[in-house]
């Protein structure tokens, strides 16, 4: 599931908060978090301890009246106004939860999976219980602060309600701490983070200028990372132009546009992800001269002779109006979904003994799977058996093209989804090893060797610029008869403010300093020269009235916004201490971190404890002192180190990091100071 920080970064004027009083009725655990946080983290999914951090719940909703003409229906909010993205609390405790799926609504009952965000409830709690009880609940939005908007508050709420949820969204505050997604990143804390065409990459001298944030966090989990932005991070509503990595300038005729105009008003870091409602009924169709709003634009559905619309005709009446309202509407096939029965099993389960394997072929030709993976059933029984979760992760790394394989919450079930509809054929092809058999008679899979397609169709409703999708309609047939309600589980596209000058600079190119005097230059303009007082190139700015050098030749080479150095022990020579030069920083530059990530403990030292300092020749510790870290554990450090080189020095601020390393014999540390 993508990561959905779902909310406009503008207000809709008078549209009233959405403050929803709800009751739960069945809470049921969904799924464990995956990834360990740290060596102690007793509550993820390979704890003796676990704890669900995701959940199915149904609640009642309680209509809220209103003053607005505005909303999806005039005048109230209901629980066909509940989105992925809205917030759930408990009533009377306080803790929230984030709607993250919805799998069935009504205009007085919502069916959805909530989250743990973070799992800040998880680790609030002593006993790593992350939901509320059973009873009143409250479902509210989130401004464009990421901050909780609770006004009216129903009466529901006990006293400490309002105190309790607006510590919560103080927590991690977007605007300090982002959070993105990027499979497997690999980022480290410190790392400087800029955007580019493919995707979210640490700096290098190529991308450093579409820089976006530092990393304070390299997760949680693998996919996703916090970093401390440069800027005020918008999800861009109703869309942006351009790509992410691109700058986004200001038109002349006031819009925005990708085509350099000297203005640079935004860098797109995230395209949108889409919207997608998808129909649950087959072979969907509605009343002649049924009338819906859809965002708000009238559509009207029209059969032939009067007779019900079809599901070609509402496809195609709703793409006519598409330019208005955003949305387009497209047949699908209904998806093959088998599941397992474990009552024809060999074993009452479904389950057998690697090494097994079967084919399988749903449209895309044969694709032979072998079974081996038996991490589930080893931790479940205490054995080396593949049960349902194992054998999804076997099927789903071949990659079948649109065959997907899943297990439920308890692995006693494998589910095969073929999303467009085609005949599922498994074959044998190896036995386990008690000579049981994939599919058949006494087979371990408790799947059918055939299963023939649906051969319907259902309708789908998608916006590609990731905003809501609203219907409205006096009489619910689009509803009922599609199983398609209001939702926004998409994203609008992400985009950084990007600081702008008064003018456009200029760059020329000249070949020495003679002829860089004889420009007629404006502040701001630039000046390359070939062959500056050292017989080597320089780069210069006009300040009003001299020119200042940036940077040349020397300088560009650790002129970057990341400066690095790594000790390895042992070091050879005499003293008990080593200095590396870390690089330069010019004038005006900001020190914002200074990381000290030792991967090998040091030992084999005597004399002292093994420390990093970092500071220059005249000040050695100026940034980092030796009582701030300790090398002889595996940890990172980060030292407040704040420091602005004053922009009216006339030379580069050389930076140097010293090892106390006291003899060691071994011991690795990595120094990382990070400037803007």
């Amino acid at each position: 599931m993508s990561l959905i920080n779902y909310k406009s970064s503008q207000i809709k004027l008078n549209h009233p908060n959405k403050v929803l009083g709800v009751s739960v009725s069945a809470i049921n655990g969904e799924s464990y978090w995956d990834h360990q946080n740290g060596s102690g983290d007793i509550w993820y999914s390979g704890s003796g301890s676990k704890k669900y951090y995701r959940w199915t719940v149904t609640f009642s909703v309680t209509q809220q009246g209103h003053g607005s003409h505005l909303s999806r229906d005039d005048f109230t909010y209901n629980g066909l106004d509940v989105n992925v993205g809205d917030w759930i609390a408990g009533a009377s405790t306080g803790q929230c939860l984030k709607i993250v799926s919805i799998s069935a609504k009504t205009s007085t009952s919502v069916t959805c999976v909530v989250e743990d965000w973070l799992r800040y409830n998880t680790f609030k709690s002593t006993s790593g219980d992350g939901i509320f009880s059973s009873g009143s609940c409250i479902v509210f939005s989130l401004n464009e602060l990421g901050l909780p908007m609770l006004d009216p508050l129903p009466t529901t709420a006990a006293s400490i309600f309002y105190a309790t949820v607006n510590s919560r969204f103080q927590y991690l505050n977007p605007s300090i701490n982002y959070v993105l997604e990027k499979n497997a990143h690999g980022f480290k804390k410190g790392d400087v983070i800029c955007a580019d065409s493919s995707g979210y990459v640490k700096a290098t001298s190529s991308t450093m200028g579409k820089m976006i944030g530092v990393v304070v966090e390299s997760g949680p989990g693998p996919n996703q990372f916090m970093i401390s932005p440069n800027n005020r991070i918008i999800d861009f509503e109703p869309s942006i132009p351009g790509s992410k990595g691109d700058y986004i300038y200001v038109d002349t005729d006031g819009d925005l546009t990708t085509t350099d105009t000297g203005k640079i008003a935004f860098l797109k870091i995230q395209d949108a992800i889409v919207t997608l409602l998808e129909g649950t009924v087959d072979g969907p169709s509605v009343p002649d001269t049924h009338v819906i709003k859809l965002n708000g634009s009238v559509v009207t559905f029209a059969g032939s002779s009067g007779a019900n619309a079809t599901i070609s005709q509402m496809t195609n009446t709703i793409n006519l109006g598409t330019s208005t309202h955003n949305v387009i509407a497209s047949t699908v096939p209904t998806k093959n979904i088998v599941n397992s029965n474990a009552d024809s099993t060999a074993y009452g389960l479904v389950g057998g003994y690697p090494s097994f394997a079967a084919s399988f072929n749903s449209g895309s030709g044969v694709t032979t799977v072998t079974f081996s993976t038996t991490t589930a059933g080893q931790s479940k029984y205490g054995a080396a058996v593949a049960i349902p979760s194992d054998m999804a992760k076997d099927i789903n790394d071949e990659a079948i093209p649109n065959l997907t394989a899943s297990s439920n919450s308890a692995d006693t079930q494998l589910t095969l989804t073929e999303a467009n509809g085609n005949t599922i054929t498994i074959a044998n092809v190896t036995s386990d090893s008690n000579g049981n058999p994939f599919v058949g008679g006494s087979n371990i899979s408790g799947l059918n060797a055939t299963t023939n397609g649906p051969g319907t169709s259902r309708i789908n409703l998608k916006r590609t610029d990731g905003g809501e999708i609203l219907i409205y309609e006096g009489t619910e047939h689009f509803r009922n008869n599609t199983g398609i309600a209001s939702g926004h589980n998409g994203m609008y596209p992400l985009a950084l403010n990007v600081e702008q000058g008064l003018r456009s600079g200029t760059v020329t190119v000249v070949n020495n300093i003679a002829a860089r005097n004889n420009l007629t230059a404006q502040t701001g303009d630039q000046c390359h020269v070939l062959t500056a007082a050292d017989g080597e190139w320089a780069l210069y700015l006009y300040d009003g009235s001299s020119w200042v050098k940036v940077s040349d030749a020397d300088s560009s080479v650790v002129d970057a916004r990341t400066l690095t150095t790594t000790f390895s022990m042992p070091i050879s020579g005499f003293g008990t201490a080593t200095t590396n030069t870390l690089g330069n920083i010019s004038p005006g530059c900001k020190i914002t971190s200074v990381a000290i990530e030792v991967t090998t403990a040091f030992t084999g030292h005597s004399g002292g404890a093994p420390s990093i300092e970092v500071g220059t020749t005249a000040d050695p510790d100026q940034f980092v002192d030796d009582p701030s870290n300790d090398l002889t554990e595996v940890i990172t450090f980060m030292p407040n180190s704040e420091y602005v080189h004053p922009a009216t020095e006339t030379q580069d601020l050389q930076i140097k990091a010293r090892c106390n390393h006291f003899g060691a014999s071994a011991g690795i540390v990595t120094v990382k100071l990070t400037y803007i």
